[in-house]
């Protein structure tokens, strides 16, 4: 034993000493931990050492669970863990119950202790993972700079105590739960899923022809009726055996395309039918990962942000945990992803100007190869490192490259801008911020990740005006005035408001539950994190 582990352990007996510890099977079970050591307890590893120990030294070393009904009521807690999207296994579950057994028995007072220490443990690590989640992002996104929601060993075992005395621990859990409605629309998503799992899958739907139209027949009709019946769009009439592809069932299938950003043509493609085809379990794990991105940043909000759902292309302007407002993105395409992260809206720029990153400049030299006029036409200038302006008529260009370029190109303010006429500024090292656009067209589209990665707004000066709205100075019609005069203009918010970047492939809102294609293959490996064995290095 080293000289630390003997200065641990010397303490260690010092405490036991002056706590008067008189459980000496406690004493066993706790020592181990309290002088850094891993510890399983009935092949159990104890996942929250810190908070453990500190639940033990509120209550002077004495049996936490001693009352039974106490006892039982957190065992049922960590059972309904399940109804949360996480793993009531993470919590001893099935080893408490076995050991519970045995409490009674002659002779049990080791297993007693045991049972003690383990559903302590089970306890904390599960209202840790509820206050803040099992997974760590930070281990999955380097651009993650949330704050975590900082647990204090000491406050968090008096709390737990209160409630343990107070006998009402699954009310003191259910305080720790995620407060947004988002939440809690998933969590009935889950349960729906679930009951429909343990009704069976049904057999994936195969076409005759690769495309099945309104009128048209196909013996897979039946199959799809019932598959719509399940999901509760559809319910089947007398014609259930009928192979016709009816304006009825067509009308289903163009609630099922609405709900999974799929264009809305009430015809099965192959989009359609990839959906038709999802099992039952995939729709389980999308809701268990979405749950736990939640938890994630719930203890972060404030009472005013801005949710960017990247997956879901989608901006929400939040108040007091509801959705105020709300319009369409368009976010950074594959390999260009949108980063996820949190910064604060610092100002709004009017009319801004756009200077051309030297990593897509390649395009705009080619274009004013070819095109003499082309730099006029779109409102761009020419400016050198020190931002002086330089002639365009100066400038040798068939033999300008992207390599051997010294210049900036700036496009000034106008409506052929690519930043369009407004953009929302909150100062990141990604130099990412959210911005208008002249490509209108793109939101349209049902999935939208076009971008270099900012992200363009739909309807941007309604969102300047629900942003300023607060101040009194800045009516819409104010904001026109400015964005016709097409001179730039520094708006600074009187109070800074928090934006969020997310990644949510599945959310509800309004009532509806929305499934978003995984645009950047990020659910699999929260899963798989979801589903490893919980051991220290948790979150």
């Amino acid at each position: 034993m080293n000289k630390l582990r003997l200065a641990l352990f010397t303490l260690s007996l010092f405490v036991w000493e002056t706590s008067i510890a008189k459980n000496v099977f406690l004493q066993h079970q706790l020592e181990p931990i309290l002088i850094g050591e891993s510890h399983s307890i009935a092949a159990k590893q104890v996942a929250s050492p810190d908070l453990t120990v500190a639940l033990y030294k509120a209550n002077d070393f004495e049996l936490v669970w001693a009352n039974k009904s106490t006892a039982q009521e957190a065992l049922r807690s960590i059972s309904q863990s399940t109804l949360e999207g996480l793993s009531p296994s993470d919590y001893h579950y099935e080893t408490l119950l076995n050991l519970s057994q045995q409490l009674t028995e002659p002779g049990s007072e080791a297993v007693v202790a045991q049972f003690d220490v383990l559903l302590s443990d089970a306890i904390m690590t599960y209202a840790k993972h509820l206050i803040r989640g099992k997974v760590n992002p930070k281990q999955l996104t380097p651009t993650w700079n949330y704050e975590q929601f900082h647990l204090s060993p000491d406050e968090t075992a008096i709390a737990l105590l209160e409630h343990i005395k107070a006998n009402d621990v699954e009310a003191g859990l259910k305080r720790l739960k995620p407060t947004l409605l988002h939440y809690e629309e998933l969590k009935k998503a889950l349960a729906f899923y679930r009951n429909l799992q343990a009704q069976g899958e049904l057999p994936p739907v195969v076409l005759a022809g690769k495309v099945l139209k309104a009128g048209e027949s196909d013996p897979s009709v039946p199959l799809i009726k019932e598959k719509l019946r399940r999901l509760d769009y559809y319910e089947v009439d007398g014609s259930a055996q009928s192979n016709e592809y009816s304006d009825d069932l067509v009308e289903a299938i163009k609630k099922l395309q609405h709900f999974n950003q799929i264009t809305e043509d009430g015809e099965i493609g192959k989009h359609t039918l990839s959906v038709l085809n999802t099992t039952y379990q995939t729709y389980v794990n999308t809701i268990m990962v979405n749950l736990e991105r939640i938890r994630w940043v719930n203890n972060s909000l404030s009472e005013r942000y801005v949710i960017v759902n990247i997956a879901g292309f989608k901006l929400f302007l939040y108040e007091n945990a509801s959705v105020k407002w709300q319009t369409n993105v368009v976010v950074g395409q594959k390999y260009k992803e949108t980063p996820i992260f949190k910064g604060q809206m610092s100002h709004i720029v009017m009319n801004p100007t756009w200077t051309v990153p030297r990593s897509i400049s390649k395009g705009i030299i080619e274009k004013a190869q070819n095109n003499p006029s082309y730099l006029a036409e779109k409102d761009f200038i020419v400016v050198d490192s020190k931002r002086n302006p330089v002639d365009i008529n100066s400038i040798d260009w068939p033999s300008a490259n992207q390599s051997h370029f010294p210049y900036w190109f700036v496009q000034q303010p106008s409506v052929n801008n690519a930043l369009g006429q407004i953009k929302f500024i909150f100062p990141n090292q990604y130099s990412i911020y959210l911005h208008d656009t002249p490509a209108k067209s793109l939101f349209k589209q049902e999935q939208r990740a076009f971008s270099h990665g900012c992200v363009r707004v739909e309807d941007p000066f309604d969102f300047a005006t629900q942003i300023l709205q607060n101040s009194g100075e800045w009516p819409r019609s104010k904001i026109d005035e400015v964005i016709a005069a097409e001179a730039t203009l520094n708006v600074n918010l009187a109070d800074p408001l928090d934006v969020y970047l997310m990644y949510w492939t599945v959310s509800a809102n309004s009532d509806e539950l929305h499934f978003y294609p995984d645009v950047y293959e990020r659910d699999a490996a929260v899963l798989e994190r979801l589903n490893q064995t919980l051991n220290t290095d948790a979150i």
